[in-house]
């Protein structure tokens, strides 16, 4: 079987998707902007300082899939002009939605002369309108469109008040431009890939057909698997986020949660090991007593966090399947979230859940699994084998690969 991949614009998991089906034994075609050579890495991290993105070149240097069964197709001028497009809508002459839908008809636009020669296309969704499915379609192939967060309508509505609260607008609108393609990308498939459950189940409460969604978590990288071995607390708590610190993660009920459990007598500490975002005005002062942040680090350093770490505590209003999550999970880490998170963990057994938008209860929870040595352990050592033993990249390419070849026969009747 063979099948293109279309990423759109963003970084995502679709990379990791192309070797995990090329592996699975599927020819890939994976689509992609800009691959940077070997050479170009200081060209490359200039260009990123000049577009506020740190360590670029790292970022970029995934892009080059070298695997038996894959090839990449750079369509370099579509990131250009997506990134010319990004640039003008800093200058505040086009709304911020109104640049992403610009961006991603780009894409589609420029991969059209690409979608042939191949049984299915997987795209991103918002990445297969401005022609891009119809010519797939008119070339003979099948259609799955893979979405990796909630229902738009969905986030929207769980994120309204919160954003407000910071005088941002929620986004997620239905309406907008943007949402508006992903939205015709679901309608449009012949299946719909989603990361969890979760996501499912907000489609399907949406109007969509359940008998057209499919779910794959994504894999996870061994070199996360089981590194929490020693579940003792002798000093301060050790929480630990990874990741953007986004408003929409929760970082405001974490940020009020560990202030209620440091003025009832408890020593919680939090490491963010990622980019601070717009949850930087949740921070008061005051809080650099117990916060701490590393904006970048290599792989190493964040396995060495993991395994060092006593909690990972995410209060997510809405994912679709936490990638943080999940690699806390495959490390043993003991993790308390809400059932937003989209993780494929059990309440009590693999997981602690607590109420979206409840830092009171967060508290508790923070409190209740910092003083049981034994209830840290079991929900750890659970998540670990839940994730090791289920969700590993070659399991998922193994099951998209099943579902592609679903779509291709539902196609062809």
């Amino acid at each position: 079987m063979k099948a293109i991949i279309a990423t759109g614009f963003g970084k995502l998991h679709f990379h990791e998707t192309a070797r995990a089906l090329a592996a699975a034994g599927v020819e890939v075609n994976f689509l992609t902007g800009w691959v940077p050579k070997d050479n170009q890495t200081a060209l490359v991290d200039l260009l990123g300082k000049f577009l506020g993105e740190k360590h670029l070149a790292t970022r970029m240097a995934a892009r080059q899939i070298r695997i038996p069964g894959a090839t990449v197709t750079p369509v370099a001028w579509v990131e250009v002009a997506g990134t010319f497009v990004k640039l003008i809508q800093r200058t505040r002459v086009i709304p911020l939605d109104l640049a992403y839908g610009m961006e991603f008809r780009v894409a589609a636009w420029g991969s059209r002369k690409y979608l042939k020669n191949a049984d299915v296309l997987l795209v991103r969704s918002g990445a297969g309108q401005s022609g891009a499915i119809q010519k797939a379609r008119k070339n003979g192939m099948a259609i799955v469109t893979d979405h990796s967060i909630a229902h738009p309508a969905f986030v929207h509505t769980a994120l309204r008040e919160e954003f407000a609260r910071f005088g941002l607008p929620a986004g997620y609108d239905s309406r907008a431009d943007l949402w508006k393609l992903v939205l015709r990308d679901c309608v449009d498939a012949d299946l719909l890939l989603v990361n969890s459950d979760f996501v499912k189940r907000t489609f399907v409460e949406q109007g969509y057909a359940a008998d057209k969604v499919r779910v794959a978590y994504l894999g996870v990288r061994e070199e996360f698997f089981d590194l929490k071995r020693d579940y003792r607390i002798d000093g301060p708590v050790r929480i630990l986020f990874t990741g953007n610190f986004d408003i929409r993660k929760g970082v405001r009920i974490l940020l009020e949660a560990i202030r209620k459990c440091r003025r009832s007598g408890l020593d919680v500490r939090l490491e963010l090991m990622g980019n601070l975002g717009n949850g930087a005005p949740c921070l008061q002062p005051g809080d650099e007593i117990f916060f701490s942040h590393t904006p970048f680090a290599p792989l190493t350093q964040v396995a060495a966090a993991f395994a060092g770490a006593d909690l990972f505590v995410f209060p997510t209003f809405a994912e679709g399947s936490s990638r943080s999550g999940m690699e806390a999970a495959a490390a043993g880490l003991p993790i308390i979230t809400t059932e937003n998170c989209g993780l494929p963990l059990q309440h009590g057994k693999s997981a602690i859940y607590v109420p979206v938008n409840d830092a009171g209860s967060l508290a508790e929870a923070i409190g209740l699994v910092s003083s049981d040595e034994a209830l840290r352990t079991s929900i750890g050592r659970n998540a670990m084998r839940t994730v090791t033993e289920n969700y590993t990249w070659r399991q998922y390419g193994r099951q998209v690969a099943a579902y592609l070849k679903e779509a291709v026969e539902r196609r062809r009747g």
